[in-house]
């Protein structure tokens, strides 16, 4: 019996999603979006889960859609064509919803191949740690397409328009270097060392304030599209939100008493 296209696990406070096609370079198949979308909304409003790790099989993430299956779609029509991949392009959604309203921290751990559509899950993480071998390759133009998996938005907000326009309409590679340069990636480490230093800031954030760690993210992911007055008081009700909590207890009697706080959860 083979393996799933994407293995799914709870480990404790954290959620592990791992792409599985490593004889593919874990190339993306309709599959592992819809098992990706359930597990998600599975662990979503689940307090005791934390952190969710995203990461691929063997040396690479992924090599974004799986482009040797297109060629299948080469004799149809172009009207079946269009129809086909707005399909094909419409299932991302589900999954990339998710995560732009989920509460809790998303990693993505990146070695080796990162391009098309990944790119978007580097993009879209809270934090995206990788390692020296890693290459993120923006494959769209070459194939005569535009973006898909929520790119065009995930991008821009992580690289900024002007460099994200470069990247995507002249189909430029970054290296390790390069991709935390332009702001993918917010720490490269050795690759024998990546899993070792993502799980460090996993373990950190899942010992977190966890409410107060949501209602931080959403706060900065709503920023931009917010004026200062509709920002401010968004954040005195996230400010009240989080006084409320054992947490805030927590913290603050820890800091008073001059020790280190154990936070439980709201």
């Amino acid at each position: 019996m083979s393996e799933p296209e994407l293995l799914t696990e709870i480990d404790g406070p954290i959620a592990r999603i791992t792409f599985n096609r490593p004889q593919a370079r874990n190339a993306l198949t309709a599959g592992m979006m819809t098992t990706m979308a359930a597990f998600l909304e599975t662990i979503e409003h689940v307090p005791e889960i934390r952190v969710v790790v995203l990461a691929g099989a063997g040396e690479h993430f992924m090599a974004g859609g799986d482009v040797a299956g297109f060629g299948a779609a080469l004799d149809a029509t172009a009207e079946e064509r269009h129809a086909d991949f707005t399909r094909r392009a419409k299932g991302a959604m589900p999954v990339f919803e998710i995560l732009a309203r989920l509460e809790k921290p998303v990693i993505a751990k990146v070695r080796g191949a990162c391009a098309g559509a990944s790119i978007s899950w580097a993009a879209a993480a809270d934090f995206t740690y990788i390692s020296d071998t890693a290459l993120f390759v923006f494959a769209h133009i070459a194939l005569g397409t535009s973006p898909d998996g929520a790119l065009s938005w995930t991008l821009p907000r992580a690289v900024g328009l002007r460099k994200a326009k470069e990247l995507i309409l002249l189909g430029g590679r970054l290296n390790a270097q390069e991709a935390l340069e332009a702001g993918l990636a917010n720490r490269i480490v050795p690759n024998a060392e990546l899993d070792a230093e993502t799980e460090k800031l996993a373990q950190r954030l899942a010992n977190a304030p966890s409410y107060a760690i949501g209602r931080s993210k959403l706060l900065l992911d709503q920023a931009l599209a917010n004026s200062q007055h509709e920002q401010m008081i968004l954040e005195a009700e996230a400010f009240g939100a989080c006084a409320a909590t054992a947490d805030f207890v927590e913290g603050v009697t820890a800091f008073t008493q001059k020790r280190k706080a154990v936070f439980r959860g709201k």
